[in-house]
């Protein structure tokens, strides 16, 4: 009775693992994908939840066609001596932040990110808007890494962070202007 059931499992998984066409090239996953894949570095200004001067950000982020990750430092500005130390504008005064995080998404257009810093755990939607990729993606065309210019290279980053628990204090958006390598 058990080889009955098993017959068709080994069978089953065989077919599975030689039916791949014999002239694949295993080298290039992602040949036929119209998205651009690499590192961009970016900065701009960090616009907070709470009422703090002006913010700043410098961020590192790698996308791949499904997966991305990065790490980024943020710069809270200063309250205002009206807030007595126990409130949230004091709390986020003059901080700096440093995050990392791994995520999932589509290309570099939509990212949704899990990340863990100095300020606990954090939720990050990102999203990097270049150009080059977007017209790559519409006309189904591949533009090879060398033969970008800077103009192709330059990307618009937007970004909305949520922390959790007590540290919602620090939650923020921000954006700002990038390169990709």
């Amino acid at each position: 009775m058990k080889a009955k059931t098993l017959t068709p499992l080994i069978l089953s998984i065989f077919f599975l693992v030689f039916s791949a066409p014999i002239g694949a090239n295993p080298s290039d996953p992602y040949e036929s994908t119209f998205v651009q894949r690499g590192t961009v570095v970016s900065a701009g200004r960090v616009d907070p939840s709470k009422n703090v001067g002006n913010s700043y950000f410098l961020d590192a982020n790698y996308s791949s066609v499904a997966l991305n990750g990065g790490i980024s430092t943020k710069k809270f500005g200063k309250a205002s001596s009206k807030y007595d130390k126990n409130s949230p504008e004091q709390r986020v005064s003059n901080e700096w932040v440093y995050n990392a995080y791994v995520g999932v998404g589509f290309s570099r257009l939509i990212q949704f990110q899990l990340g863990y810093g100095t300020e606990g755990q954090v939720f990050r939607l990102r999203s990097d808007f270049n150009y080059r990729a977007i017209v790559d993606f519409l006309t189904q065309t591949n533009t090879p890494k060398h033969r970008l210019t800077v103009a192709d290279r330059l990307t618009f980053t937007l970004a909305a962070e949520r922390y959790q628990g007590k540290r919602d204090a620090f939650n923020n958006v921000h954006w700002g202007i990038g390169l990709l390598f």
